[in-house]
């Protein structure tokens, strides 16, 4: 009995011992980036579940690198999770355990259902699915730009503008929940330094400086001035933001204040609030984005705006980006009397198609009324009979005949009813990028203008090529000849430009430009006159 017990015990080890437990790798490329996600495409998801992990491979390391948040059948989509910028094509890895049991036929079986990209390998070594904690990030950006403009025009005169920025990233501090962004310039004029310095508060200027707390993926509130990239027709908000989702479906709230008109200061006379609904779907050649959002602006708390938003973006066709928004008014106030009104304020959708590397086409349209603030500017209100909506149509068109050779061709049309006539530009260009034997890169391009009040040409022609030590130089020339029709002289101007910049102390980037202009005169007797910019730039990135 008791052998019979013992060998029992063995046979059941040894079955036991023949269910490994490995994983298998799915290989997927990173297919498209939007502002809220990044889309991984597969040749199959047969095991990826949301909430699961996708990861970077870095040598013989896996690193976490985006969040499941949503899935199809050959497409994952979701948020960044790791400090390293991810880009379009790079490849992520499906880390999925599985039992296999030690038979040959069933590990042929297994192998041939399921599409394994790369061989299988043992859960010991690398990283396995896990709960991980929220990955820490900090970038930033620090420049200092000095903007010179000389001229020996008499009606013009020198200056000199300094402009500094600060920018900074800092997502999932310390791991937790909390993340702070930040982007703030300071610029002024060196002539004018002495009234600045009395009230610095003129110079500055705050475009982002926000907390922000995730209570998890998908529930989060800012705190400050923050520009949400789903209301981003909205401008910066200065106050509280919410969001939260599930599934496909995401929904946000806001109320605060929009920046004060004159400084870009806090302004809190400047109220108001709305809301967002937003769904994001996988499908099977791409991703498709819906937001629906209502916000009402006031001025002293007094309805200034009111309006419906929209804006949709799909893949769904393959190859093909097609982009839709639009705003409409539900307020408007005449004779001082308020009431409720829809009007489309403005139209804008654009497709983008790119079949292969050889050739891509760009359609978009655009229709716009000017936007009343009805309290913000009521001596204007006052004065307009009509607010006529400006139509536009543009396209362009890319062709790419063989490698790092590329035609460029463009058609804009634009009309407003009282306008004389509509305003057409249409021109074209060649690129030609690493010639073999001088490793440069040249690119022709050609621009005709014709509207109500002017017809012109603009000629120009540049030359990119690596130097010594790291640094790039640019030489550029453009001709621009212009005829008014409202009794300004005509303008015949000759512009060459110089542009050398280097990374090679990086992560310090260095940029110089020169730019000089020279024209000829009537009113001063056909002298020739000049004048000159120069850009330097310094920025540290981190």
């Amino acid at each position: 009995m008791k052998s019979q017990l013992v060998i029992l015990l063995i046979i059941s080890f040894n079955i036991l011992s023949a269910q490994t437990k490995n994983t298998r790798l799915l290989e997927g490329v990173i297919s498209y980036i939007s502002s809220q996600n990044i889309y991984v495409k597969f040749v199959s998801t047969n095991g990826i579940e949301i909430g699961d992990t996708l990861f970077l491979k870095n040598n013989n390391d896996f690193l976490p690198a985006i969040k499941v948040d949503h899935k199809s059948s050959t497409s994952c989509a979701g948020s960044s999770i790791i400090s390293r910028k991810l880009e379009i094509n790079d490849l992520l890895y499906a880390i999925i355990p599985e039992i296999i049991k030690d038979s040959t036929t069933e590990a042929v079986i297994s192998t041939t259902l399921i599409p394994v990209v790369i061989p299988t390998v043992t859960s010991g070594e690398i990283i396995t699915k896990t709960t991980l904690e929220p990955v820490s990030s900090f970038s930033g950006k620090i420049s200092v730009q000095s903007y010179s403009n000389f001229t020996n025009n008499q009606a013009s005169y020198d200056y000199q503008r300094w402009r500094y920025t600060f920018q900074l990233n800092a997502n999932r501090i310390g791991s937790s929940g909390f993340s702070y962004s930040q982007y703030i310039s300071f610029a002024y004029r060196a002539d004018d330094w002495n009234r600045i310095s009395s009230d610095l508060s003129e110079a500055i200027r705050v475009y982002d400086l926000a907390v922000k707390y995730n209570f998890n993926e998908r529930t989060l509130i800012w705190l400050g001035r923050h520009l949400n990239n789903k209301i981003s027709s909205i401008s910066s908000i200065d106050g509280l933001q919410f969001e939260s989702g599930i599934n496909e479906w995401s929904i946000g709230a806001a109320i605060g204040s929009r920046p004060d008109f004159n400084n870009m200061g806090y302004n809190f006379k400047l109220f108001e609030y709305g809301a967002y609904i937003n769904r994001a779907d996988l499908l099977a050649n791409g991703d498709m984005q819906n937001t629906l959002g209502y916000f009402e602006q006031t001025n002293d708390f007094k309805t200034d705006r009111r309006f419906l938003y929209y804006q949709h973006s799909n893949s769904a066709i393959q190859s093909t980006r097609i982009f839709l928004s639009t705003e409409i008014d539900l307020y408007k106030k005449e004779m001082g009397e308020s009431k409720t009104e829809f009007s489309l304020t403005s139209l804008f959708t654009s497709v983008n198609i790119r079949p292969s590397d050889f050739f891509a086409v760009m359609i978009s349209y655009d229709a716009r009324k000017n936007v009343i603030y009805y309290e913000t500017f009521k001596t204007l209100v006052d004065s307009i009979i009509e607010n006529e909506t400006r139509q536009g149509f543009r396209t362009r068109l890319t062709l790419k005949p063989f490698n790092n050779f590329y035609i460029g061709g463009d058609y804009g049309y634009r009309h407003r009813k009282g306008d004389l006539k509509p305003s057409n530009n249409y021109g074209g260009s060649i690129s030609y990028s690493q010639i073999p034997g001088i490793e440069s890169s040249v690119t022709v391009s050609f621009n005709k203008l014709s509207s109500s009040y002017t017809e012109g040409d603009i000629w120009t022609a540049s030359l990119n090529r690596p130097i010594a030590f790291g640094f790039d130089v640019m030489l550029g020339y453009r001709f621009t000849n212009y005829k008014f029709r409202s009794g300004i002289d005509d303008l015949k101007q000759n512009s060459v430009s110089i542009n050398l910049n280097t990374y090679f102390l990086k992560p310090v980037l260095l940029n110089f430009t020169y730019e000089g202009i020279f024209w000829k005169s009537i009113t001063s007797g056909e002298d020739v006159q000049s004048s000159g910019r120069f850009l330097a730039n310094l920025t540290y990135r981190f």
